[in-house]
Parts: C-alpha cells; sequence; structure tokens
C-alpha cells in the first residue's frame, strides 16, 4: 500500500516532542550510570595492557604536557617513543578531561555516559525524521534500554565516541538529502575525518555517503562535482594536521595509524585462521589477567621496535607479514570472514565470545543480553522490509554504517565492540519496521471492503 508523499519533517522537533526526546536522553543516562556504579569492580579484573589502559595514559600524558608517545614504553621502560598506533581524537577528547579535572577512570567513564546518552538522542533524531514523532521517540527509548549499548557507553574504550559521531554523520546526510546547504556539506566531511581519527569505520561511512549524496544532487555535473569537493576538501583539512605530524615524525605516510599493522598480523596466522580462536584476533603476549593463548608467536608477538627503526616501520613488517600469510592461504579467507562477522553479531562460539568482553573492561551480562537483542532487531528490520514504504526519504543512508562495519570486521577480526556504530542504526531500523508495519495494517483497515 502506497502513501502520497510528505515532505520531510523538521529535523529537530518542536514542543511535547522535543522535551520527551530530552526527558529519554536524561533517562538513558540515569540507566548508564547505574549500570556503571553496579559493575564498577568486574570480577575478575580485566588485565592491566588493554587498549582501554592506553587510551588513558595517552590522554594523561597530553594533558600533563609529554606528548603523543607509546604509553606503556613510558610507563614501564621510562622511555619517550612517538606514537600513532591510536588515533588521537579519542586520548586528546581524555586530555581534555582531565585539565578541566575530571581525571579519574571512574569519571571518565560518566562523561562517556553523557556521550552514549546523547547518541539515543540522535537515534530518536534519525528515526522520527524516516517515521515521525512516535517512531522518533520509541526508538530512542529502545536505544536507552538496549543492554549492548550500555555495555559500549560504560566501557574505557573510543567506542561510545565514535558511535556519536557515527549517528551524528547520518542525521547531517539526511540534512544533505533534504536541504542541502553549504555548511552541510562541509559538517559531512568533517564529522566523517573527526570521527575517522577515533574509529576507521566512521572515516568510511563518511566517503560512501559523500559520492551518492552528491550524485543525487539537481543542478548538473558541476553542482554535483562542487559538492563533493566542498565534503572531501573538508575531510581533508581535518586529517591533515594529524597526517603531516606523522610524516614529519617517522617520514612515512600514516594518514590515520599504524595499528592496521598489529592488526592484521594477529588476525592473519594459523591460531586465527583455525582451532578454537578462529576469526579472532591472537597474540603470545602474556599480560597481567590475561591469557597466552598461542604460545609458540605464530601470531602477533608485541610491538617491538629494534634499533634504527621508528614505529611506523615496525608496523610496516607487521602488517607485510599479515597480508603476506592471507595471500599464501587465500583459500581459507572467505571461510575465516565469515566467522570474524559470524563473531561479531554472536552466531559463532557466542560463549567464548561473550567471556573476551572481560579483557576490554566490559560487562559479560550486558554484552550476552544486549547481543540477544540486538539479533532479534536485526530480524525485526530485515522483516520490515517487506511492510517499508517507498516514499519515506533515503534509508540507504542507514545502511552505510551497517556496510562499514561489514567492511572493518571482515578486514579484521570479530569484536561485538566493533557493532559500536551499527547498534544504533539497528535499532533505527527496527522501530521503523515496527512503525511500517502498524501503518500497513491500519491502510488494510482502511480500505473498502471487496463487494
Amino acid at each position: 500500500v502506497e502513501e502520497p508523499p510528505r515532505p520531510a519533517p523538521r529535523l529537530l522537533p518542536r514542543g511535547r516532542t522535543l522535551l520527551l526526546l530530552c526527558l529519554i536522553v536524561l533517562g538513558a543516562l540515569g540507566i548508564r550510570l547505574y549500570v556503571l556504579d553496579a559493575t564498577a569492580s568486574p570480577i575478575p579484573p580485566p588485565p592491566t595492557v588493554t587498549d582501554a589502559a592506553a587510551y588513558r595514559l595517552l590522554g594523561t600524558n597530553l594533558a600533563h604536557g609529554r606528548g603523543y608517545i607509546r604509553p606503556f614504553d613510558l610507563q614501564r621502560q621510562g622511555r619517550h617513543v612517538a606514537t600513532a598506533e591510536y588515533p588521537p581524537v579519542f586520548p586528546a577528547f581524555l586530555a581534555a578531561a582531565d585539565v578541566v579535572g575530571i581525571s579519574s577512570e571512574t569519571w571518565q567513564r560518566r562523561l562517556l555516559c553523557v556521550v552514549g546518552s546523547l547518541t539515543v538522542g540522535l537515534v530518536g533524531l534519525v528515526a522520527r525524521r524516516f517515521g515521525g514523532d512516535a517512531v522518533g521517540l520509541g526508538a530512542a527509548g529502545l536505544a536507552a534500554l538496549q543492554p549492548a549499548m550500555w555495555s559500549t557507553d560504560t566501557s574505557a574504550l573510543s567506542e561510545p565516541l565514535a558511535a556519536f559521531l557515527g549517528m551524528a554523520i547520518v542525521l547531517t546526510a539526511v540534512s544533505v538529502w533534504d536541504r542541502p546547504r553549504t555548511w552541510s556539506w562541509v559538517l559531512l566531511g568533517a564529522l566523517a575525518a573527526l570521527g575517522g581519527l577515533v574509529r576507521i569505520e566512521v572515516l568510511l561511512m563518511g566517503v560512501l555517503l559523500i559520492v551518492p549524496l552528491a550524485v543525487h544532487q539537481h543542478g548538473g555535473v558541476r553542482r554535483q562535482l562542487s559538492c563533493a569537493a566542498l565534503a572531501f576538501g573538508a575531510m581533508v583539512l581535518v586529517l591533515a594536521p594529524w597526517t603531516v605530524r606523522n610524516w614529519l615524525t617517522f617520514h612515512q605516510f600514516v594518514p590515520i595509524s599504524d595499528n592496521v599493522g598489529s592488526a592484521l598480523r594477529g588476525a592473519n596466522c594459523d591460531g586465527a585462521y583455525r582451532g578454537p580462536f578462529k576469526g579472532l584476533w591472537v597474540t603470545n603476549v602474556n599480560v597481567v589477567g590475561g591469557n597466552q593463548v598461542d604460545p609458540q608467536g605464530r601470531c602477533f608477538s608485541g610491538f617491538v621496535i629494534t634499533r634504527g627503526q621508528n614505529e611506523a616501520q615496525a608496523a610496516t613488517v607487521l602488517r607485510n607479514d599479515g597480508v603476506r600469510y592471507a595471500l599464501h592461504h587465500a583459500g581459507q579467507v572467505p571461510g575465516v570472514v565469515a566467522v570474524r562477522v559470524l563473531r561479531t553479531v554472536g552466531l559463532y562460539h557466542f560463549d567464548q565470545q561473550v567471556n573476551f568482553a572481560r579483557f576490554e573492561g566490559r560487562t559479560l551480562r550486558w554484552d550476552r543480553w544486549g547481543t540477544r537483542l540486538f539479533q532479534l532487531l536485526a530480524v525485526v528490520a530485515l522483516l520490515g522490509l517487506f511492510f517499508r514504504p517507498r516514499d519515506h526519504g533515503p534509508r540507504w543512508i542507514l545502511g552505510v554504517s551497517l556496510l562499514a562495519v561489514l567492511v572493518t570486521v571482515a578486514s579484521t577480526y570479530g569484536n561485538f565492540r566493533f557493532r559500536a556504530v551499527a547498534d544504533p542504526v539497528v535499532v533505527v531500523l527496527a522501530a521503523l519496521a515496527v512503525g511500517d508495519f502498524v501503518r500497513w495494517l491500519q491502510a488494510r483497515g482502511a480500505a473498502p471492503a471487496p463487494s
């Protein structure tokens, strides 16, 4: 049943809808703060050598004027070694918090709960654009209650900020589609670059969005090229300072991060291609509280920088080793990629995948329940395709987030937290599916009975 076209609503609601959305955001914050306090001391405790610990040390070093240096080298060996292993925006976010007095891990996690609650608000705005006020409020309420998003937002990792920027990009892309203006094109490119300096899939979202949005523009090829140039130009301007810093530091082109070296080395090896850890990132580095899962050292054995090397050169060696292994085992790659994706959505070795949450300071219970709810919402979203109206705007924009996460996981390894950018979008799609189904039922009920 097709409905007559209707103009796109304002992205920002007014009156009662805005008030209710703000109340949902406050409720989401209350839930996240409660969950954080209830799980403040996970048992057993997470290992000391983790991404979360590295981010905190990076932020602390920046706040105290030590520069952007390898965190554990300074902590354990007293060495100041320049780094680009982690993208800079999240450590800079923590450093800014430290400077204004938010320096403890607990308070920084509370700050990330605020960021996650704002993501809930963006979920409501995006869903409202496609499905109306009721659907928007329903989506925001569901996002506030989704345990997978709690687990992300209460972590000490970069995913809460990545999820927020991912939804901000989606909302900006919708604005570009509805009412393209110069500032909205610039904002789209800038947000994509800023998000890419948090997690690479956010940058990929921007790249995948800009070209089709530009092609959609009326006014001929010149108009389309100028719109794309505005967005890509803003993207380059935001990335340039960091990329230039890396060039001057390492004398090598490192646009975002050299972490791809360790990622590819640990994800392309015997332990990651077969056996119980297939589809994971495998290391033999023995960390306090962790497990030595590859004692033969066939996978990632540490980010070792030999004399005469800098970090980027060491990362290149790791990257080449990982790529070489994948090419030599090309016949196994499709199966490994499938397992990586299945692990991320909880359909392969589910209990094992959940247990890895403690290594990242996440909560096993919320990861378990949140992933099961994610699976249910994904099924609802897929079933909603049968009732989808054809005139409610560019829902393909939502699919770009899912595609970016899929590409990232397929290229690296399976991990629940890699869904951070996808989880809010799945909530939106599921809410839209329910709204479409209700409208479909109403249309059938209003149709005249056959004579």
